[in-house]
């Protein structure tokens, strides 16, 4: 992942880790995205905070000793998983709840990205959602990756696919999909989403690539910027970039129509409703959550936009 500058590539990868299958998942993808990109990745254990008052008993501090020590040991054990060709480090948080304490740990580590696993016991390699994920899907100043169950690949990442279509406003995350292509050197899949009442069962959408080439720049241009669009038409004449018009009733339709990497992230945008500089997980971002395979990252609303650079909120 990339973020709002020009040495974002650079900013670190702040894990969300617990010792559990939905840790287990986060460190997966964390691990992926640092790979060979000279990212360090920071592993975040959340404590509860103590705040040593019990209305019956007075506070054993033992028992917080002996959790501490837990935890900590917990967090060796991830750090001891990590490949040699990543650096990473574990720090230990306090906080009166888990996303709380990634927020802040994202402030102190200046991270450019947040991962953390979808909640345990949905289908394979689907999304689904606890509180704590909730919470920093509608309220993250950096984007959050979001692993889906039983996400085990470790990297590197082999192409990112951006999605929009329907409103203008995609200009944060079609160029967070163009620079992360570039940076990483991948591949870009420019997805299209079209609502149809009815599916049109005389039209090829892969018969004229040159057409819907054409048709999906221009919905670029129309829903970004026209550098956007015309960076975007460099990489499809390069080769480096693909592009595809996905149709159905529904958002769950239309993305069946498409085929999915394992060494694949998806970029979505904040709702309109995302206050500036922050994440607002929409209707539409929720159903392609809930059908997509492989990792989601929803981008903050106004990422890209200048003021946001220095924004520390």
């Amino acid at each position: 992942m990339t973020g709002p500058s020009q040495t974002r590539h650079r900013a670190p990868v702040v894990v969300g880790y617990s010792a559990t299958a939905t840790g287990r998942d986060a460190l997966s993808l964390g691990i992926a995205v640092a790979r060979r990109q000279n990212l360090n990745l920071h592993l975040v254990l959340v404590a509860p905070e103590d705040t040593g008052y019990s209305p019956a008993h007075g506070y054993d501090r033992s028992y917080d000793d002996i959790l501490t020590s837990q935890l900590e040991q917990w967090l060796t054990d991830a750090l001891g998983t990590v490949p040699a060709d990543v650096t990473a480090s574990g720090h230990l948080v306090r906080a009166v709840d888990a996303a709380e304490g990634l927020l802040a740990a994202a402030r102190t580590l200046d991270a450019g990205l947040l991962v953390i696993g979808a909640r345990s016991g949905g289908l394979l390699r689907r999304h689904r959602l606890g509180p704590m994920a909730s919470t920093l899907l509608h309220a993250s100043p950096v984007p959050v990756a979001l692993a889906p169950t039983g996400y085990s690949f470790t990297g590197p990442l082999g192409r990112v696919t951006t999605m929009f279509g329907g409103r203008p406003g995609g200009t944060d995350v079609i160029a967070v999909g163009l620079e992360t292509a570039r940076d990483r050197d991948i591949p870009l899949r420019l997805v299209s989403l079209v609502m149809v009442d009815e599916p049109d069962g005389d039209t090829d959408p892969t018969v004229d690539t040159a057409a819907i080439n054409m048709q999906v720049i221009n919905e670029v241009y129309s829903e970004a910027t026209g550098r956007l669009a015309a960076e975007a038409a460099d990489m499809v004449s390069a080769g480096t970039a693909t592009t595809v018009i996905a149709t159905g009733r529904s958002v769950t339709d239309a993305l069946h129509e498409l085929d999915w990497r394992d060494d694949e992230i998806v970029l979505v945008a904040s709702s309109r409703l995302a206050a500036h500089g922050h994440l607002f997980l929409g209707k539409t971002a929720t159903k392609m959550m809930r059908t997509t395979p492989v990792p989601v990252v929803v981008i903050p609303a106004d990422y890209t936009h200048p003021a946001n650079r220095s924004d520390s909120e």
